[in-house]
């Protein structure tokens, strides 16, 4: 989704409070409180119940809150109502990710030779990126930096060695199958870049250095690693799009960053091309890469994992579709799931934007306010909706998990993100506990 900011806020009680709750020891793998007595959940719900009745987020808001240490539920405001949960929805294909494409997997760029003719063979990697120097297009900064075409033909270069002949570039995008863009979508997510076309190969998220939206990602690649080789002594032009010959053999190859970084990104920055990729190869998993294998395969893999799908239908991996559902209590479950379990889908809890630090929440929660640092939540933002899903620490030093979704907001998106903001900051500086 597109980043929003605060926009307009009421009078934040933020500025009553001098210190922010520090986060407990371990954020995550929830441990029990210390402090006697437990949460009241009347008390909870009335706070919640006073902060949702914001103007600014229109009626029927849904809302579940929960103490996963006890597993007590605080808020369920028509927590099982099925809403449109937008970027939220990122939550599920993360986990089905981890779980069923496996943590340390990668995808791999291929290059085959057949005589003059190269074909370099897209594995569906969606960071994939054009230059190596310090300016490479990826977010965010000092994450692992991703494996570029510059690399690939520099090993092109090596594995060729010295020659007089001139080369012919190929490129075969064809492990994504059609179509391109889910049906539900409008057309303009692909004209404005918001995701790119599912193609197996592809550079840049699609867009190119003037900051336009590429026509034929996959043709633009090819397009680039020909004039790469080229630059690099060794003759090259833009072939077709077409599968390797039969006779063809690798000539070298190159790896995207693990699943484990890739979800955590997408994650952290709501990269919905990452996100539907992701979904893709989940759908591969069982045979087919497409969207309708993908959102069933995710679907499949979450009831494997126990998660509550009540209210939730799966369409997309990125929550563009407006067709997609879920319910608060699912994001809650899902997120519970993560911080219950051992396994690879901790990552989705840990790829949280932090309030007022980063990814999607970087512009929200101001120095001084309850809950910068301490909230973490995947924000869901579209026309009319926003929805926000995480973890926050509470005055007791509680760690609660919460969702939070409106899908009547009547103004602008960024004043529905900001009275959002207000609710988890009340739930902030609540204790909450039983006298």
């Amino acid at each position: 989704m597109l980043i929003g900011g605060i926009g307009i806020s009421s009078i934040s009680t933020a500025e009553t409070i001098d210190i922010v709750p520090p986060a407990p020891a371990q954020i995550g793998i929830l441990q029990p409180a210390t402090v006697a007595a437990e949460i009241d959940s009347a008390i909870v719900t009335n706070l919640v119940q006073e902060e949702l009745v914001d103007p600014r987020l229109g009626g029927g808001v849904t809302a579940f809150v929960i103490d996963p240490n006890s597993g007590k539920v605080l808020v369920d405001i028509n927590g099982q109502q099925a809403m449109i949960p937008a970027s939220t929805l990122k939550i599920f294909t993360g986990i089905a990710a981890m779980n069923v494409l496996g943590a340390q997997t990668r995808f791999e760029t291929l290059v085959k030779r057949e005589g003059n003719q190269l074909t370099i063979i897209g594995g569906g990697d969606p960071t994939l990126v054009s230059q190596t120097p310090e300016n490479w297009r990826g977010k965010p900064p000092g994450s692992e930096q991703p494996p570029s075409l510059d690399q690939l033909a520099d090993l092109a270069v090596v594995a060729i060695g010295p020659t007089p002949e001139a080369f012919v570039v190929n490129f075969d995008d064809s492990l994504f199958e059609s179509p391109k863009a889910h049906s539900t979508w409008p057309d303009q997510y692909l004209r404005t870049g918001e995701v790119a076309p599912a193609q197996g190969l592809i550079m840049d998220f699609g867009i190119n250095d003037s900051e336009a939206v590429m026509k034929d990602p996959a043709k633009s690649a090819a397009q680039y690693f020909a004039d790469a080789l080229t630059a690099r002594g060794i003759p090259a032009t833009l072939g077709e799009r077409k599968v390797a010959g039969d006779t063809a053999s690798v000539l070298t190859s190159i790896k995207s960053a693990t699943v484990t970084d890739i979800v955590e990104r997408m994650i952290t920055t709501s990269n919905n091309t990452m996100a539907e990729f992701l979904a893709h190869h989940i759908g591969g998993a069982n045979g087919q890469y497409t969207y309708e294998s993908g959102a069933k395969a995710t679907t499949e893999a979450l009831t494997a994992a126990q998660i509550d799908l009540t209210g939730v239908t799966i369409l997309d991996g990125s929550g563009l579709s407006r067709s997609n559902q879920a319910s608060a209590k699912s994001l809650v479950s899902a997120l519970s799931y993560a911080s219950k379990t051992d396994g690879p889908a901790w990552t989705n809890l840990s790829g949280l934007p932090v309030a007022g630090i980063s990814g999607t929440l970087v512009d929200r929660y101001d120095v001084g306010e309850p809950g910068r640092g301490t909230v973490r939540a995947k924000t869901g933002t579209l026309s009319k909706v926003v929805a926000l899903s995480g973890t926050l620490v509470n005055a007791s030093g509680d760690v609660l998990i919460f969702t939070f979704i409106a899908n009547e907001v009547p103004s602008g998106t960024k004043q529905g993100e900001a009275a959002l903001d207000e609710v988890v900051k009340a739930l902030v500086q609540c204790g909450c506990r039983t006298p």
